[in-house]
C-alpha cells in the first residue's frame, strides 16, 4: 500500500501520493442508487523532462469508480502515457485511490468520540469582531447602503491582513462572487478602496461574475477554492444566488448548504424586504430560514443627505450563535468622484475615484441610527463620546433620540440594571464604567 493522502473541498475529492508524484482530482461526483460511482477525474504525475521534473496531466474522463471495465481501461490508458518511466504501478495506484475517493465522499463529517475535552479549538474570527471564521455570516440592508462596499471592504482586509478601526483581519485569500455588477466595475470601486486606504492599485482577491444559484454552481466554486486556497468569500446577493424563492425552506436549506461545503468563512449580502418601502417596517428578504442558517447576522442602515458623497451607516448586531448581541459599530463613509476622461464617450464624466471608511463613535452618529438602539445603548454611546454627562441632560437627549419621554427615574433604573453605566458620588453626574468589547485577539 503507498501512502496516501485524500482531502475534500466542497464537492471535490483530491487523493494525493506524495512518494510517486501523482495526484488524482475527483469532482461531479454522480452515487447512483443504482450501483454505478461516475465522477470526472484527472490524474496527474510528476515527471522528469528535460532534467526538471514537471507536474503533466495524464488522463481526464469519467469514469465508474465502481466498474473493473472502467478501471482496467483507465490503467491501461495511463501506463500507455508513462511507459518510458518506470516506477508507476498504476493498477495499485488507481485500486488505492478509486477506494479512498469513495469512502470520503461518502463518509461526510466523521463520528467523533469526545474523550479528552481539554483538546477543542474555540471558534474563531476571520475579521474580529464581527465576522465567525469557518461558518456562515450575513448582512442585510434596504439599497443604496454600501452593504456591497463593506462586503468588498471585508475581502480587502482579508486580503492584505489589516487592522484598522477597531477590527482585525486574518490574512487570506478572498473570493467575491458577483450576481449584481460587472467586472469592471467590481475594480473600479477596489482599486476606489485601495486608494482610500493608501494601498497600492493591486489585489490578490479573486473575482467570477456568476449566473445561476449558488447551489447549481458550487463545483465550479469548489475548484476556485481548491485552486486558489480560498479562506474568505463574499455572496452578493442572496437573492440572486438562491435560484428561487427566498420564503420557501428548501430553497435557503439548498443554498446554505452549498456554501457550508466549503468549509470557508462566508458572508452573505442580502437585501431588505420590498414591503418596508410602505410600512416602513423593514425586514431581511424572504424568510427566517436565512437568519436560522446564519451564525452572524448584521443588519445594516444608512443616513445620507441628498447630493452628498458622504455616509454614515451603523451594523446592527441581530443574532450571533456564540456571542452575546454586540454594541452597534458605526463608520463614516466618503465617496470621491473625479472628472475623468472616458475614451468610449470621447467626453469627460464623474467617476469614482476614492471611497474611504472611518470609524464613528455611535454617540456622534446621526439620530435615525440611535434610535434604534436600547436606552442603555445609547446612553453609553453618549458618554463614550462626549464623556460624563448630567442625569437631565441625558434624560433630554435621550428622550430627543427616541422621540419620547424618557424620564431621570427611568434612566435611574437603567444604571442600576447595567454594568457599563454607573451614577457618580454628587448622585448627578452618568459615568461609562466598562468596554463593552472584548479586546484579545485569537489567533
Amino acid at each position: 500500500m503507498s501512502e496516501i493522502e485524500v482531502e475534500k473541498i466542497g464537492t471535490m475529492v483530491t487523493a494525493h501520493f506524495p512518494q510517486e508524484g501523482v495526484t488524482i482530482q475527483t469532482k461531479r461526483i454522480n452515487d447512483s442508487e443504482y450501483g454505478s460511482f461516475r465522477a470526472e477525474i484527472k490524474v496527474f504525475a510528476k515527471l522528469l523532462m528535460n532534467g526538471v521534473h514537471e507536474i503533466r496531466e495524464l488522463n481526464r474522463s469519467r469514469p465508474d469508480l465502481l466498474d473493473d471495465g472502467s478501471k482496467d481501461r483507465l490503467i491501461r490508458n495511463l501506463e500507455e502515457k508513462t511507459q518510458d518511466y518506470p516506477g508507476f504501478f498504476w493498477g495499485n495506484i488507481i485500486d488505492q485511490a478509486f477506494n479512498e475517493i469513495i469512502d470520503k465522499h461518502r463518509e461526510g463529517e466523521a463520528a467523533v468520540i469526545m474523550g479528552d475535552l481539554e483538546g477543542f479549538e474555540p471558534r474563531n474570527y476571520a475579521i474580529k469582531p464581527i465576522f465567525r471564521k469557518g461558518v456562515a455570516n450575513l448582512i442585510w440592508a434596504r439599497g443604496g447602503s454600501a452593504k456591497s462596499y463593506y462586503g468588498l471592504l471585508s475581502c480587502v482586509m482579508i486580503d492584505q491582513g489589516l487592522s484598522l478601526m477597531g477590527l482585525k483581519a486574518r490574512k487570506g485569500v478572498a473570493l467575491y462572487l458577483d450576481w449584481e455588477e460587472t467586472e469592471d466595475l467590481f475594480k473600479q470601486r477596489l482599486k476606489a478602496l485601495h486608494k482610500g486606504l493608501g494601498l497600492p492599485p493591486t489585489s490578490g482577491i479573486i473575482y467570477k461574475s456568476m449566473a445561476g444559484s449558488l447551489a447549481n454552481n458550487i463545483e465550479i466554486v469548489s475548484e476556485l477554492v481548491n485552486k486558489h486556497g480560498v479562506t474568505f468569500m463574499v455572496v452578493d446577493s442572496v437573492g440572486a444566488a438562491l435560484g428561487g424563492s427566498g420564503i420557501e425552506q428548501q430553497v435557503v436549506e439548498d443554498y446554505f448548504a452549498a456554501g457550508n461545503l466549503l468549509k470557508i468563512t462566508w458572508l452573505s449580502i442580502d437585501h431588505a424586504n420590498r414591503a418596508g418601502e410602505t410600512t416602513g417596517n423593514w425586514a431581511i428578504h424572504g424568510s427566517a430560514y436565512k437568519y436560522a442558517r446564519s451564525r452572524m447576522v448584521y443588519e445594516v442602515k444608512k443616513v445620507q443627505e441628498n447630493d452628498s458623497g458622504d455616509m454614515e451607516m451603523v451594523l446592527y448586531h441581530r443574532k450571533g450563535n456564540d456571542d452575546g448581541i454586540k454594541s452597534p459599530r458605526g463608520f463614516s463613509v466618503k465617496f470621491v468622484t473625479k472628472n475623468m476622461y472616458n475614451p468610449e464617450e470621447d467626453d469627460y464624466d464623474e467617476q469614482l475615484d476614492m471611497v474611504t471608511f472611518s470609524s464613528m463613535k455611535m454617540g456622534d452618529a446621526n439620530n435615525k441610527l440611535l434610535q434604534r438602539m436600547t436606552i442603555p445603548e445609547i446612553c453609553y454611546s453618549l458618554i463614550e463620546a462626549h464623556g460624563p454627562t448630567p442625569m437631565y441632560k441625558l434624560a433630554e437627549t435621550v428622550s430627543h433620540i427616541k422621540d419620547a419621554t424618557v424620564s431621570e427615574k427611568t434612566l435611574e433604573d437603567v444604571i442600576s440594571d447595567t454594568k457599563s453605566l454607573s451614577l457618580g458620588s454628587d448622585g448627578i453626574t452618568v459615568y461609562a464604567t466598562s468596554s463593552q468589547e472584548v479586546n484579545e485577539w485569537t489567533v
